[in-house]
């Protein structure tokens, strides 16, 4: 334990790490929306950028939090990857009218089944 280090309730972590991974989900598909011209003129001068890199920074930020108060890397790496994969498919399917196969939405729940099983 470092200078640095700080007990949190692990209901806590878990919100931080939540917050941190729909931060970069959502800052995904305004990232999308921002290049949706397809000109890296517009693409720069749109807000949808300026808000998708705000929340990189936030999920930056975060994850920062989390690792410099010990947390557990495994359950962080679990979690990122199993909501964000939710997050994004989910927004991909209502937003943009792509398809959901059952491959995802088979893959998608064993990510969650994985994420249970390494923080059971």
């Amino acid at each position: 334990m470092n200078a640095f280090s700080f007990e949190m309730p692990k209901a806590a972590q878990r919100f931080i790490i939540l917050m941190a991974v729909v931060a970069v989900g959502v800052a995904d598909v305004f990232l999308k929306k921002a290049t949706a011209h397809g000109r890296l003129a517009d693409t720069l001068s749109s807000p949808w950028l300026y808000m998708a890199i705000g929340l990189y920074l936030l999920q930056i930020s975060l994850f920062t939090f989390a690792l410099i108060g010990g947390w557990k890397l495994s359950m962080i790496g679990a979690l990122q990857t199993g909501l964000y994969g939710l997050i994004v498919l989910l927004a991909g399917f209502f937003l943009y009218h792509e398809s959901l196969t059952g491959q995802q939405m088979l893959g998608m729940l064993m990510a969650f089944g994985g994420v249970v099983m390494i923080n059971w």
